[in-house]
């Protein structure tokens, strides 16, 4: 049985604002397996990043995870995100579990260089090695002084001398200068593996002087610096022209084999979805609707919605036919199944019963009543 890197069990996600209680996440189940890329598709609003937001614990306020556990499991360790203390979840943030932000002129702060905002993870998930490394390169002047503050801070960043050091300026600069130089050429390093040209005269650039490519470029080095285990990519190809948007897709293909990672896509695009993934999960309003390998989601889907959204894909010498109807505001829901006011072959059990998520067939999970009577309870 394929090895779980990540386990997400019953978990609801609740936006709590002045109109109502926003129902954002609804009893989602999934398993990520390690070295998989695992796409996750369906329409806006339907809870895509919501779902990956709580699978690292990070639910933008006024949201907060109501019930369910992720658990994250590396070296033969089990990590319960949903249950560990803020400080301990940031260590684990950005070194094994990464994320790649939907929009990258609002991941960049335009007024840090690029190059320094890529640093930023490096040194404070990676500064032991930044250290260790600048102890081996130092020569010139003052080096004595500078052995010591950094040979100390190798083995406690809570010395005192170290943290004296901290609190001066001018002395803190001198001793922290080998550090940054360091970092800088592993940042130079990850941006040539980006396919960015010139790498060492972009460091120095800000976010607008980029294109919207290089851009996603950049936020994309900043999720991989520090070689993540899992890497979560939240539709970071949808502003994108059609070219860039291929070069991207390859590049983190070419990424994910070299570095060995487990890469959840988020996207409404049924062609992304084709060609980055290869098993793929289905969500609509809050709910995941249906789940298999990619093959089967395309030449035998059975969710009415999942038929739905490739019916909708444009196709030479086909009429293009829409799904009916919207994605129902959260605040109020429908009852039952969430799809049945959209789905043509809704019965009377749908609109008071909500469909469990089933495995139907090897590796296949449907949650409609077409293909099962299994029911759940939808509220908490």
């Amino acid at each position: 049985m394929p090895d779980k890197i990540m386990e997400v069990k019953d978990l609801y996600v609740r936006f709590y604002t002045y109109e109502g209680v926003v129902k954002a996440v609804d009893g989602v189940n999934l398993d990520v397996f390690r070295g998989e890329t695992l796409g996750i598709v369906g329409e806006t609003g339907s809870g895509k990043s919501v779902t990956t937001y709580a699978m690292m614990n990070m639910v933008p306020p006024p949201g907060k995870i109501t019930k369910g556990t992720v658990i994250y499991r590396k070296d033969g360790k089990e990590y319960v995100l949903t249950e560990m203390p803020e400080s301990e979840i940031r260590k684990l943030r950005g070194s094994d579990i990464s994320r790649i932000f939907q929009e990258p002129k609002a991941a960049l702060n335009p007024v840090y260089k690029v190059g320094d905002q890529v640093a930023e993870a490096i040194l404070i998930h990676r500064r032991r090695e930044m250290l260790e490394r600048a102890l081996e390169s130092l020569q010139g002047s003052l080096v004595g002084l500078k052995r010591a503050v950094l040979e100390r801070a190798l083995k406690s960043e809570d010395d005192l001398l170290v943290r004296i050091v901290k609190r001066l300026p001018l002395v803190r600069r001198l001793y922290w200068s080998p550090v940054k130089a360091e970092a800088r050429k592993e940042v130079v390093k990850i941006l040539s593996l980006m396919g960015i040209p010139d790498p060492d005269r972009v460091y120095d650039m800000y976010p607008h002087e980029l294109s919207g490519g290089m851009q996603q470029r950049i936020v994309i080095a900043i999720a991989l610096s520090c070689n993540p285990q899992l890497l979560i990519a939240d539709e970071p190809t949808t502003n994108l022209d059609v070219t860039v948007e291929a070069q991207i897709l390859e590049l983190m293909k070419e990424l994910r084999e070299k570095f060995g990672m487990t890469l959840v896509y988020i996207t409404h695009d049924m062609g992304v979805i084709a060609e980055m993934s290869q098993r793929v999960a289905v969500m609509y309003a809050g709910n995941i609707v249906e789940i298999a390998d990619v093959y089967t989601i395309f030449k035998k889907p059975m969710h009415p919605y999942t038929k739905g959204l490739l019916e909708a894909i444009p196709m030479p010498g086909r009429p293009l036919k829409d799904i009916p109807g919207t994605v129902p505001n959260l605040i109020n829901p429908p009852s039952g199944c969430r799809f049945h006011p959209r789905c043509e072959h809704a019965m009377e059990k749908c609109k008071s019963s909500r469909p469990k998520l089933v495995e139907v067939e090897p590796g296949h999970w449907v949650a409609c009543f077409l293909y099962h009577d299994e029911a759940e309870v939808s509220e908490e």
